[in-house]
């Protein structure tokens, strides 16, 4: 279920082009400059801001930190398992070098063992890492 507007139909599109997600269980709805929150109830009219999912860019989708754990389980492609090494490297905000997890291009779910996060880009030669300076470990 979903609250359907033009942005909200094309970001189901690119989560179904880009990570092969058919579905998931929670309205979207767009709150300013092309972010998006996930509700799993009805907030319409109501001031809940949601969780954040994720941002319609340019080039795609990119999920939130949050967006990838509510929708990794669910991807089907572009999901890219690393390392301990790789995931710690991720998570100080550090980009993801080819040589570590294959060429990769455009947006890719990471996943560490069972955990999904984050999403990242990819150019060919490395992983572009968006996890936001809060969220960083030291």
């Amino acid at each position: 279920m979903r609250i359907k507007t033009e942005r909200v139909e094309e970001v189901w599109m690119l989560l179904k082009e880009q990570f092969g997600i058919e579905e998931l269980p929670f309205k979207l709805e767009e709150r300013g400059k092309g972010r998006f929150y996930a509700f799993t109830c009805d907030f319409e009219g109501s001031h809940h801001r949601g969780i954040y999912f994720g941002t319609l860019e340019r080039g795609g989708f990119r999920l939130s930190i949050d967006g990838a754990a509510l929708a990794g389980k669910l991807a089907t492609k572009n999901v890219v398992e690393v390392g301990d090494r790789e995931a710690e490297r991720w998570m100080r905000g550090e980009d993801i070098e080819a040589e570590d997890v294959g060429e990769v291009r455009g947006y890719v779910l990471l996943k560490w063992r069972n955990f999904f996060i984050g999403c990242g880009r990819g150019d060919g030669k490395k992983i572009k890492n968006f996890v936001a300076k809060n969220r960083r470990i030291s």
